[in-house]
């Protein structure tokens, strides 16, 4: 399919190039919210505490956690479930990100406990009821929702949970920017026109017994190039306050820039 060999060819050219400069100046030990800096990571803070809990959970019963790391990318959010304890399945289209994945796990001394597999997210290679927790990040906006619901609902275990960060696709600021972006090549179209929307949380939600959801970042987002400047924190505290107080109130959650959703109890 055109959209799969599009988007496989736009990442693998992201990790083919810090391949080929056989992995100079690359930051191998921030993973995870690490990665995100002090404002864009607090959506992943969050989903990360959530995940420790729920391996340690597992851990105090001395069984093991299968965490799949859905559409995984370099492997950024794969290493630390992996230091928890969990046993962590990788997949992506992208044979160049999986490599770069692989080499992490390896730098960071979870290889054994990580397996990172080339693989369609819409046509997930492996068996019903296998994993504990589904992690998605942006992935969802390279797929065909319905389809790759079916599948998360599939592979996960029925006292699993599908945790997901994701971009919102309804603020035209923010959607300016990635039309900007996509024309210096850094997005590809179908991350562009499929970004995800409320109407495809709702849809999310049809597939699952509980259902939670958070939203991040409705004015905040404007310090992220801002971090570096005097007076940074105080001012970045005092948006982060406005956004929780706004985004309590429905008109405004669609235009947030990141969502989180927790779901549980999926419906077979």
């Amino acid at each position: 399919m055109e959209r799969k060999k599009i988007e496989k060819e736009h990442y693998n050219k992201q990790a083919g190039e810090i391949i080929k400069k056989n992995y100079l100046n690359f930051d191998w030990k921030k993973y995870g919210s690490q990665r995100q800096g002090p404002i864009l990571g607090t959506p992943f803070r969050f989903t990360e505490e959530k995940i420790k809990k729920i391996i340690k959970k597992k851990r105090e019963k001395e069984e093991a956690l299968y965490f799949l790391d859905y559409g995984c990318g370099m492997g950024v959010h794969s290493i630390f479930p992996a230091k928890l304890g969990a046993e962590v399945y990788g997949i992506d289209i992208s044979d160049k990100s999986i490599e770069m994945a692989k080499e992490w796990a390896k730098r960071e001394g979870v290889e054994g406990q990580t397996t990172f597999r080339v693989m369609d997210c819409e046509k997930v290679e492996f068996q019903d009821n296998c994993f504990d927790i589904v992690f998605n990040c942006g992935t969802l906006s390279c797929l065909d929702r319905q389809r790759a619901y079916s599948e998360i609902v599939r592979v996960l275990k029925p006292e699993g949970y599908l945790i997901s960060v994701d971009t919102l696709g309804h603020n035209p600021f923010l959607n300016l920017n990635r039309k900007i972006k996509w024309k210096r090549g850094l997005r590809t179209q179908q991350t562009l026109g499929n970004i995800l929307k409320i109407k495809d949380i709702e849809m999310a939600k049809q597939h699952f017994g509980k259902t939670e959801v958070y939203f991040y970042h409705l004015i905040s987002w404007v310090m992220v190039p801002f971090e570096k400047v005097p007076g940074f924190n105080v001012i970045a505290r005092f948006l982060e306050n406005i956004d929780q107080v706004l985004l309590k109130l429905k008109f405004f959650q669609k235009y947030a820039f990141k969502v989180v959703f927790i779901f549980s109890q999926p419906r077979k």
